[in-house]
């Protein structure tokens, strides 16, 4: 998710849609090796092992995200060179795999981790925030579907997917981080890749504005934190291929 993040995000840059198209190209392909390697590798009881680790358990709210970004850059980029009926299969078919995942983890790992008694930490919020990304990448799906009850029923399971992921963040899981945090610690259980996405966001939010709204300045912070986006992303994954 964090490699389609870039992808997604200089979609709308000036003068990078190619090099950004490039990159969803290399995420999909990325995406697709992994499954195929998961799907070789996971048993029940490896997915059972997996839910049951207190860090573990929090990184399958990665995966339905990492679906939905791969199908919105099909959808934004990708249809340069499938074509919009292949794009729009591609995105329909990672965004109801992603979703349905995702609200999955947004609701069974919450549930395991403030029944645990394990030490809070940042990353509980993962797994409930795919929910907030089917809202916002079924938005984009919502505009080619035909005018009518089935836009209307899209663009409303968007915001109850928004909801789902508003109520489980703020009431649930962003108090018992707070109160687990303040009585036990804070442990340094974060992982690098945790930064790219929440980056990627507040760019693919900035260079929005600065589409919608014709200024100077909105497009030259949006070029300026998409730079940082790329420096923080290249840092990230080779630190990561150090660590193999």
């Amino acid at each position: 998710m964090g490699t389609g993040i870039v992808a997604t995000a200089g979609a709308s840059m000036p003068g990078l849609h190619t090099a950004a198209t490039y990159v969803w190209a290399l995420d999909a392909a990325l995406l697709a090796f992994l499954v195929a390697a998961a799907l070789r590798r996971w048993t029940w009881a490896t997915v059972r092992a997996q839910l049951a680790d207190p860090v573990m358990a929090q990184f399958w709210g990665a995966p339905p995200m990492a679906l939905m970004t791969v199908g919105t850059g099909a959808l934004l980029l990708g249809k340069d060179w499938i074509g919009l009926p292949a794009a729009l299969a591609v995105d329909w078919t990672l965004w109801v795999a992603g979703t349905v995942l995702g609200l999955a983890t947004s609701v069974l790992v919450p549930l395991r981790m403030i029944g645990s008694g394990e030490r809070a930490f940042a990353g509980w919020l993962m797994p409930v925030v795919p929910p907030m990304v089917s809202a916002a990448s079924g938005a984009l799906l919502a505009q080619h579907l035909p005018e009518g009850s089935s836009r209307q029923a899209m663009v409303l399971g968007c915001y109850a997917l928004f909801g789902v992921s508003l109520f489980a963040t703020m009431v649930a899981l962003a108090a018992a981080v707070t109160v687990r945090t303040a009585r036990r610690g804070l442990p340094f259980a974060l992982t690098w890749w945790s930064f790219v996405f929440p980056l990627g966001t507040l760019v693919t939010g900035t260079s929005a504005l600065a589409v919608r709204v014709p200024s100077v300045l909105f497009s030259a912070v949006a070029v300026v934190l998409y730079g940082a986006l790329v420096a923080a992303w290249t840092t990230v994954a080779v630190r990561t291929l150090l660590q193999r």
